[in-house]
C-alpha cells in the first residue's frame, strides 16, 4: 500500500528492540524503557514518532524515539495504532474523501510523479464507503460522476473505512497522510524514482536512499521479509514524520480543503 515533540527520556536498546504495541487481546502494551508499560490509562505522549502502512496482516508501524532508536511492529489494526499514543502518525492510506471528483491531493501528486503518477490510486468517493462489494461500489462511482473503479481501488476501501471511522478533525494534529511514493521522490533531490518498488532495482534504490537516514533499514526489512515491501513504504512514512517535525516537510495541496467530516486531504512529504 501506499505526518509535536516532548521532554526526551532514557531508552534501552533491548527494550527498544519491540517498541510498538502488540496484543492478542483487548489491551495492548507498549515497551517503554525497559518497562512493561500499558498503554490505558497511561500517557506515552512525547516518547514516538511512526510511519505507517498497511500490510496483510494489519498495520506495520516503524517507529523512532527521540533517542533515535528504530523498531519495526504490526498491530492487527488501526486503533492499535491510536492507542500507542504517537505524537506524530503518518500513513499510507488516503485521508479525507470527497462526495464527487478527484481530490486535490491526489492530483497534485500525481503531477510531481509524472510519469509515475499510475502509482497515485484515486481515493474513493464517500459514499462508496457504505457499499458491501466491489459491483456496488463500482456502479455508485458511475453513478455520480461515470467512472468506472479497479480492484485495486477496491481492495483498499476496508483500510480507507478502518482509519476514516476513527479518526476525527482534532486527531489530525498527530495522523497525516502520506504517500511512499512522493516522499521518495523528495528524498531523491526531486528526481521520481522510474523503477517500480516491486522490481529488485527499485527496492535496491528505494533502501540505498534510506539507509542515509536509517542505518538499520536493511537489517529490518529482511526481518520482515515476507512484508518487505510495506516496511519499505512505512520507513518513508517515517522519514516524512521527521521532516513534519523538523518543520521541513511539503503539503500538496499547501493550504488544505476539507471533506464533509472536516477532515484535512493533504498529502505530506
Amino acid at each position: 500500500m501506499r505526518g509535536i515533540i516532548m521532554p526526551q527520556t532514557a531508552f534501552s536498546p533491548i527494550a527498544l528492540a519491540r517498541v510498538g504495541c502488540w496484543g492478542h487481546s483487548a489491551k495492548i502494551d507498549c515497551f517503554l524503557g525497559g518497562r512493561h508499560m500499558p498503554v490505558s490509562g497511561q500517557s506515552n505522549r512525547g516518547k514516538f514518532i511512526a510511519g505507517v502502512d498497511g500490510c496483510k496482516n494489519g498495520w506495520v508501524i516503524v517507529s523512532e524515539t527521540h533517542d533515535g532508536y528504530i523498531a519495526v511492529d504490526v498491530v492487527s489494526d488501526f486503533q492499535r495504532v491510536l492507542d500507542c499514543k504517537y505524537d506524530l502518525v503518518v500513513i499510507d492510506i488516503p485521508i479525507g474523501l470527497l462526495e464527487g471528483g478527484t481530490r486535490l491531493a491526489d492530483q497534485e501528486a500525481r503531477r510531481l510523479l509524472k510519469r509515475r503518477a499510475c502509482c497515485v490510486f484515486t481515493a474513493p468517493l464517500r459514499p462508496m464507503l457504505t457499499c458491501t462489494d466491489y459491483l456496488a461500489a463500482r456502479q455508485c462511482r458511475l453513478g455520480i460522476e461515470g467512472k468506472a473503479l479497479t480492484t485495486q481501488a477496491w481492495a483498499i476501501i476496508p483500510r480507507i473505512i478502518e482509519v476514516d471511522r476513527l479518526l476525527t478533525i482534532e486527531s489530525q494534529s498527530q495522523v497525516k497522510e502520506g504517500h511512499p511514493e512522493v516522499s521518495f521522490a523528495h528524498m531523491n533531490s526531486g528526481d521520481v524514482l522510474a523503477s517500480s518498488k516491486h522490481k529488485i532495482e527499485g527496492r535496491r534504490l528505494r533502501l540505498s536512499l534510506l539507509a542515509r537516514h536509517f542505518p538499520d533499514v536493511t537489517l529490518n526489512v529482511e526481518k520482515h521479509s515476507r512484508i518487505a515491501e510495506d516496511v519499505i513504504d512505512a520507513y518513508a512514512m517515517l522519514w516524512t514524520a521527521q521532516r513534519i517535525r523538523h518543520n521541513r516537510a511539503l503539503a500538496l495541496p499547501e493550504r488544505a480543503p476539507s471533506d464533509a467530516r472536516g477532515l484535512l486531504m493533504q498529502i505530506w512529504a
